[in-house]
């Protein structure tokens, strides 16, 4: 058979290593798009998948992780985030296609896919994507980052180190003397896993508006660092935690998972040291970029936005556009009326959440 496309709703073991496998291989890996980041969505906040792969003579050539958001009894939303992923970027037309053909035929009605894609391949993807009839999600609505900033490792310490901003370098002299350590934490051992979770915990009763079900935990995040590659790490000051942050591999990049950092009562740089030891950890690893996880585009209002934004940029990022979020509608009728309904009952639920956890 020429091509096959295959949609399943559970894997076995064996499927999990193929996928997985074939993620990671690809320039254009995204751990959205592992079994692993699925398993721990399934666990800890109940969200249902489906899989996809598509073969051409027998050679597995394109997968995709979707994540199935009920729209009514007889309609659901295919969400493929960072996906579907492909090690060519010229297929990407064809399996877009069988994505649509394949899942019409379970009463999907629309398809939001953003592929993780970079360089020339990102104007690729955007016209492949147009011409397959998607269209970009406007910017308020986009649930991804449409711009992030690449911290370039390819090069000696000292070259990155002088490629930083001043504000960077000062800070890090600071978290130098002030005596603070970082440390990799080891993800097999129970008690740096509960330390990092306590480190969460305190992140987030500080700065509720952070907190999300979607974020895994300590467990899940040292799951994924020995699944997928990459580290946990954990600063600390006079033998007192102040931080940690993890990052995962994706290809020869990794990329920012979590940075939970508390107030150690004393004004030392907490995050500086964290993440220029995270770097030099990647750097080890082979990798030549550092992801930061998103740098917007517009300038950033409220005063958590500002704080991390001034963070990210005094490292001194080159800026990488990403491929927006699009949608492909299935079924117009349908869509229209129930994602209209959803958006509204989404956006009322998340006021109430943020109302909650201010005034918590």
């Amino acid at each position: 058979m020429p091509s096959q496309a295959l949609l399943l709703d559970e894997l076995d073991d064996g499927q999990r290593v193929v996928l997985d496998a074939f993620v990671m291989a690809s320039p254009h890996a995204a751990y959205q798009q592992t079994s692993v980041w699925a398993d721990i969505q399934k666990r800890q906040c109940g969200a249902q998948y489906r899989y996809f792969f598509y073969e051409d003579h027998g050679v597995l050539c394109a997968t995709a992780v979707i994540r199935e958001v009920r729209m009514s009894p007889f309609h659901w939303m295919a969400k493929i985030v960072r996906g579907p992923i492909v090690h060519d970027i010229a297929r990407l037309g064809t399996v877009v296609a069988a994505l649509k053909e394949a899942l019409a035929r379970t009463g999907c009605s629309a398809i939001q896919l953003a592929p993780r894609v970079r360089g020339r391949d990102v104007a690729m993807a955007a016209e492949t994507i147009r011409i397959e009839a998607g269209v970009p999600m406007p910017l308020a609505q986009q649930s991804l980052h449409v711009s992030t900033g690449i911290v370039w490792l390819d090069k000696p310490e000292a070259d990155i180190l002088a490629g930083f901003k001043q504000r960077a370098r000062r800070q890090l002299r600071k978290a130098e003397a002030s005596g603070q350590v970082v440390r990799l934490a080891d993800p097999d051992s129970s008690a740096d896993v509960a330390l990092y979770q306590s480190l969460l915990d305190s992140f987030y009763a500080a700065k509720p508006l952070y907190a999300s079900r979607d974020l895994p935990d300590a467990v899940a995040q040292a799951e994924m660092v020995k699944r997928l590659g990459g580290a946990l790490l954990i600063a600390e000051t006079d033998g007192v935690p102040t931080g940690g942050h993890c990052f995962i591999r994706q290809a020869d990049e990794a990329i920012w998972l979590s940075m939970p950092t508390v107030d150690p009562g004393a004004p030392v740089p907490r995050a500086y040291g964290l993440l220029w030891e995270a770097m030099r950890t990647a750097r080890a690893m082979g990798c030549v970029g550092f992801d930061l996880a998103g740098l917007p585009l517009e300038i950033a209002l409220d005063e958590n936005a500002s704080g991390r934004l001034q963070f990210k940029r005094s490292f001194n990022p080159h800026r990488r556009i990403m491929v927006p979020v699009n949608s492909i509608v299935l079924k117009p009728a349908a869509h229209g009326l129930l994602f209209s309904a959803r958006r509204a009952a989404v956006s009322l639920r998340n006021q109430l959440i943020r109302t909650r956890r201010q005034w918590a």
